[in-house]
């Protein structure tokens, strides 16, 4: 009897249905492990398309943060160092002062000593990053300290008239939630002092006025302490930045886990699928093999 009798033919019809939905499950399991992926497209999700894509913008946003936190942390680092360089110029100033109120020095000597100390001290605060300025606020064009005379400034009177950049801090912003202020420009109250100090230096040592020369002595020696409190503040500033990047990047791990686990596939649970399947498939042909014997005697018996 052949299949396509009358006894036969249902049974048939449905080992055959078997057969071809195991077929297409097995070659889409192959696909998958084959691949790495479920699905070459979005409709293979089976539901998990928006999950994913939320996932995806979560891994690019967190991604370019972390490369803005790297390029901040590098600019933080380029004004650490000028800080550092700056620290060993008003030492010098500092020292300069002291000795001229010593009688170490020659006083005759002292503008011109500490005019060339402010202008590698303003050689500092126009230090540049990527072609920005750094110390000059929001303003990363305009040169913060265009003139290093020292007449720009008050005697003995911090002020900010040797600046030219913007009074607006320039901002850093580390995750989604966190944005500060970038901790230094160049019309800072330490360098004020120190600029105001050096001016009522030299005043004082062209009519070796000794008790200016302490006064600015004096004033010197707050801007340094201003000084370290601003390296510090950047360092600090530093600090935060690389807690919150590393953060994005546990967190980043944590999304693209998630995502494999949406998009990827998992091979032992794939190829544990694949036996089933070539099991199923083997059984229905024995199945189909012995249904094609039977004959119409053997549904009569």
């Amino acid at each position: 009897m052949t299949t396509s009798r009358v006894g036969s033919l249902s049974l048939v019809t449905d080992v055959m249905r078997d057969v071809s939905s195991s077929q297409t499950r097995l070659a889409e399991l192959q696909n998958q492990i084959s691949s790495g992926y479920k699905s070459r497209d979005f409709a293979g999700l089976n539901g998990s398309v928006e999950q994913f894509t939320q996932v995806e913008s979560q891994i690019k946003r967190a991604s370019q943060f972390n490369r803005n936190n790297q390029l901040n942390i590098a600019k933080l680092q380029t004004v650490d160092v000028a800080l550092g360089r700056i620290t060993e110029i008003a030492d010098k100033i500092k020292n300069t002062i002291i000795g001229a109120n010593g009688a170490v020095v020659n006083t005759s000597n002292l503008p011109q000593v500490l005019g060339d100390l402010l202008v590698a001290m303003g050689s500092e605060l126009n230090a540049s990053f990527n072609g920005a300025f750094i110390f000059g606020g929001t303003d990363t064009i305009t040169v913060p300290v265009p003139s290093t005379n020292v007449t720009n400034t008050l005697n003995g009177v911090p002020d900010d008239n040797y600046y030219a950049g913007s009074k607006d801090d320039a901002s850093l912003r580390m995750d989604d939630r966190t944005e500060v202020a970038f901790p230094a420009r160049a019309d800072h109250i330490a360098f004020q002092k120190i600029y105001a100090a050096a001016k009522q230096a030299i005043a004082a040592a062209t009519t070796n006025d000794s008790s200016q020369l302490q006064a600015a002595q004096q004033l010197v020696q707050s801007g340094q302490r201003d000084l370290s409190t601003l390296r510090s503040t950047v360092g600090t500033t530093v600090n935060n930045i690389q807690v919150a990047d590393a953060r994005l990047k546990d967190l980043t791990t944590y999304w693209k886990e998630l995502s494999d686990g949406i998009s990827k596939t998992d091979v032992v649970e794939a190829s544990t699928q694949v036996a089933g399947y070539q099991s199923i498939l083997q059984a229905s042909y024995q199945v189909y093999a012995r249904l094609s014997q039977l004959r119409l005697s053997d549904f009569l018996r």
